[in-house]
């Protein structure tokens, strides 16, 4: 199941150091919003275990109308953030597991209607915190962003790398079905259609993120506006569900009428000097406040 992201509660000053020197590692957040052609959603995302604490990460995007999409998200995220942790950096078995849950997504529609439903898919596994695997099925993307200045921090600039690439008709060289269009997905979990995914192996560094959406998101937006909302919501102290929710608004102004999902994880330094730790909790109070 998705996590609920809280917004961390800052600390008691003189507690800078008991609090704050110590975390690190990977932390995660996310925004979803339904487009305007449906009330219901169906995009799904997840951060399992934790927010705080993920070891999987993922954002699906149910195909099929009506409550057959949301079925199909949810129930390959579910399947996806059960994968055993011995397999999480192992491609092969990777694959395997996600054929896996090609059957559970057909078996959960067929147990509602006899309609079909699919969905498509952006997964990231991490055995180490500084290394992720990721897979994708269909056009949900994962992009990795680097500070272009790590000195500065949160303040300065990211660089945008798009680490996937998107399974359409057109992609694959395939006529599509009637009534299709070139850049719809060719591979779908839930229909038999997954394919052979390329599993892609990422290093995070410290202060890198990862960028999981659906096709809400990045139909509408450049890879440059991306880099600038990140830049812009990280420099000014705000939150990694405050930068997804930037994401999703800047899709909807730029004419996105589809469900709309963003998911980032963020590696956190282990240490840094009590002056910046400082700094960063600063800016973070000053991103809650105008968030209140």
């Amino acid at each position: 199941m998705e996590t609920p992201v809280q917004r961390p509660q800052p600390p008691a000053a003189p507690a800078f150091a008991q609090q704050w020197h110590w975390q690190g590692g990977l932390t995660a957040a996310y925004a979803s919003e339904a487009g305007s052609g449906h009330a219901r959603n169906e995009d799904c995302c997840s951060h399992v275990p934790s927010a705080e604490h993920p070891g999987f990460c993922g954002v699906a995007d149910g195909v099929g109308g009506g409550a057959h999409g949301e079925i199909a998200s949810s129930v390959l995220l579910r399947h996806c953030a059960r994968a055993p942790k011995e397999i999480y950096g192992d491609p092969a078995k990777l694959l395997d597991w996600l054929n896996r849950g090609d059957s559970k997504v057909r078996e959960a529609i067929a147990r509602r209607t006899d309609q079909t439903g699919a969905a498509t898919l952006a997964a990231a596994w991490f055995p180490t915190q500084r290394t992720a695997y990721l897979l994708n099925v269909g056009d949900c993307r994962v992009y990795q962003l680097r500070p272009r200045n790590r000195t500065r921090g949160h303040g300065g600039r990211y660089a945008i790398e798009q680490l996937t690439v998107d399974q359409t008709y057109a992609s694959f060289a395939q006529q599509p079905p009637p009534n299709g269009q070139p850049d719809d997905p060719a591979r779908m979990v839930g229909t038999g259609a997954v394919g052979t995914p390329p599993v892609v192996k990422a290093q995070l560094r410290d202060q890198e993120l990862l960028l999981l959406c659906s096709d809400g998101v990045h139909r509408f937006i450049s890879d440059e506006e991306i880099a600038d909302l990140v830049s812009r919501g990280l420099g000014a102290g705000g939150s990694l569900e405050g930068v997804c929710d930037a994401l999703v608004r800047a899709a909807r102004r730029n004419g996105s009428q589809d469900d709309a999902s963003a998911l980032l994880v963020l590696r956190r330094p282990w240490f840094a000097s009590l002056r910046s730790i400082a700094g960063g909790i600063a800016r973070t109070w000053r991103g809650q406040d105008r968030q209140r």
